[in-house]
């Protein structure tokens, strides 16, 4: 018997010094201290953030905000001294998943950038909230009169402001109207209206086509004829009228 003990002694051996390396505590791993990111970083962070969006406008920052689903904080810093915005302004959004859809364009044609942002983007219409710079007061100026404006188009060359809103039939009814200027204020200066007048059956339809032009100060119908659908009719007399050196047939 005395024989056996020394296997039994061995194996006794063998499993408590398992158990002993299975008892000692393990290493503890240290931890990688981490470094604070940088400003641009920062900056880069934030920006790849979808609730956050930025541009330059002239010498300005621009960065804009959407603080809430409805709402955007727009706020304009000076590119020297980030400690805080010189201007904030909140937007309403009535789309709100076109947050940070922006524009910069010299709106009133004097010769400074103003910026625009997007509040409403439906099948066709956009409509806009524009800024303007104010060299006297220094800063950007809200112009609720363009927020009126569908689809606003700049034309610096002839200084007018345009306009297309979508009608039916595809695209091929709207209105197209055109803006100026006039010490300070937007004015409409024409309008050309297309618009569907239904019959007893769609082969039946017809299309009005309205034109009213700005004379002594005021809008005046020049323009009021019908046609059929199928004719096309209204689309020379449109196009015509959209030239604003036109006014009509002698």
């Amino acid at each position: 018997m005395a024989q056996n003990k020394w296997p039994l002694a061995l194996s006794a051996a063998v499993l408590l010094t398992g158990l002993c390396a299975c008892a000692a505590p393990e290493s503890v791993p240290t931890p990688t201290p981490q470094t604070a990111d940088t400003p641009e970083q920062e900056a880069v962070r934030w920006l790849s953030d979808e609730n956050h969006r930025a541009f330059a406008v002239g010498d300005f920052w621009v960065t804009l905000n959407h603080i809430e689903e409805d709402k955007s904080r727009i706020q304009v810093w000076d590119p020297a001294d980030l400690s805080a915005p010189l201007q904030t302004m909140e937007q309403t959004l009535e789309t709100p998943y076109f947050f940070g859809v922006s524009e910069v364009a010299d709106a009133n044609f004097d010769g400074y950038p103003d910026f625009g942002c997007l509040y409403f983007m439906g099948n066709q219409p956009t409509y806009w909230n524009y800024w303007l710079w104010d060299p006297e007061a220094g800063e950007f100026v809200e112009e609720p009169a363009l927020a009126e404006v569908c689809a606003p188009e700049f034309d610096a060359a002839g200084q007018v402001v345009r306009s297309y809103t979508r009608g039916g039939y595809a695209g091929l009814v709207g209105t197209h109207a055109f803006y100026r200027w006039e010490e300070g204020e937007l004015v409409c200066i024409r309008r050309t209206d297309s618009s569907v007048i239904p019959g007893a059956t769609e082969e039946q339809d017809r299309v009005l086509l309205t034109v009213e032009d700005r004379i002594d100060g005021k809008l005046t119908p020049v323009v009021r004829a019908e046609y059929t659908v199928d004719s096309r009719g209204w689309f020379p007399v449109e196009e015509a009228w959209q030239d604003l050196a036109y006014h009509g047939e002698s």
